[in-house]
């Protein structure tokens, strides 16, 4: 699959950005943190966050009055020209409205069958529809499992809370805060969507 590397204005991660590989595309100001150090293959924005319009560089410039988020319309022009994996830096933190509005975003591009990922200096997320395998897991990690919608089938294994067929809304938070085991980790959806949040290693809830 073609991979995009998508970069906002919220809370950016160096580190695991210079270690990914794939076409960047800046979003509005998330072309401050990488015009110095990444090739950008274009820029995508109604620039009122960024406060200019970048030049020498191919930019996808939107009226600032408008109902989609300029992260959406970046990944929705992004697919139209063949990618379906992508991985979104600054696409969390900062505003919170924001980073809602992304997930909200990622949630039903998702549903039409792209894959995205967030990554962050404390957290990968992503959505999961189907399966999700994790065998890079180590005894102790954090992941939680949150609903967006009614999600029915829900199975994990593998995990120090394991559940069998289960059904999760999103008014009760019954998936927060699990731990990986060492163990090869099982997530299975049946039907809807569920958001997945892995801590970066180290990390946990208090």
């Amino acid at each position: 699959m073609k991979k995009c590397i998508l970069v906002g204005g919220g809370h950016f991660c160096k580190d695991k950005f210079l270690k990914e590989d794939g076409d960047v595309v800046a979003v509005d100001s998330g072309y401050g943190y990488v015009k110095d150090i990444a090739d950008v293959r274009c820029v995508v924005g109604d620039f009122d966050s960024l406060g200019y319009v970048p030049d020498g560089i191919p930019v996808v410039k939107h009226d600032p009055v408008k109902d989609y988020t300029d992260m959406s319309l970046a990944i929705e022009r992004m697919a139209e020209m063949g990618y379906c994996e992508f991985k979104i830096y600054g696409g969390l933190g900062g505003r919170l409205d924001h980073t809602i509005a992304n997930l909200q975003t990622a949630h039903g591009f998702t549903k039409e069958g792209l894959s995205i990922i967030f990554e962050d200096e404390d957290c990968e997320a992503r959505f999961i529809c189907d399966e999700l395998i994790v065998d890079d897991c180590e005894n102790g990690e954090t992941f939680s499992l949150f609903a967006f919608d009614k999600c029915m089938g829900v199975s994990v294994s593998g995990a120090k809370y394991n559940l069998d067929s289960h059904t999760l809304v999103n008014t009760f938070p019954l998936g927060v805060s699990n731990e990986f085991t060492g163990e090869e980790c099982r997530i299975n959806v049946e039907d809807g969507v569920v958001l997945y949040l892995r801590l970066t290693k180290g990390k946990k809830y208090e």
